[in-house]
């Protein structure tokens, strides 16, 4: 199927594109607290399980590498940078994946310079990550969604007042 040179041709001008921006401060507090919980819950719920002493130190210990790596990657998207609409889903995409990949890579080098138990230290890089993405979508998807229904409401109230 050829495309129309009509639908590959592009003005250039991006001036009319929207910019939004992330929720810098909620996205701190956010990777904090899912930094928290997934560190501090290990010495929580180890004893009542499979986990002893040693095993809780290495799952905390993943928890704040997978925590922390997830962490730089929100800092790589800058998220008190206001960006145009069209870039900012790609970027978080883009840094969402290179996180998604360098979380397990470090894990390994580090899993083998230094031979932790395997289960705990790769359940603590589990949980560490899982809980950054648990709060960070949500956070990102109610702030994208609100400036979207902003820009239409100030439009339509746009068109409305032209008519």
């Amino acid at each position: 199927m050829k495309a129309d040179s009509e639908q590959l041709s592009t003005s250039g001008n991006r001036n009319e594109e929207p910019v939004y921006s992330l929720p810098c401060k909620g996205l701190a507090i956010g990777w904090m607290i899912s930094l928290a919980v997934s560190i501090g819950l290990w010495p929580l719920i180890g004893p009542v399980g499979w986990l002893d002493e040693e095993g809780i130190r290495w799952a905390m210990l993943g928890a704040a590498i997978g925590g922390g790596i997830g962490g730089l990657g929100l800092l790589v998207i800058g998220p008190w940078k206001p960006r145009r609409s069209g870039d900012l889903p790609t970027l978080w995409l883009a840094a969402t994946t290179a996180r998604i990949l360098a979380i397990p890579g470090v894990a390994f080098v580090l899993y083998s310079s230094i031979h932790p138990p395997d289960k705990p230290y790769v359940l603590g890089v589990a949980a560490g990550a899982l809980a950054l993405l648990v709060v960070e979508v949500p956070l990102i998807a109610r702030a994208m969604l609100r400036q979207i229904a902003d820009d239409e409401s100030s439009a339509s109230r746009a068109n409305a007042s032209d008519g």
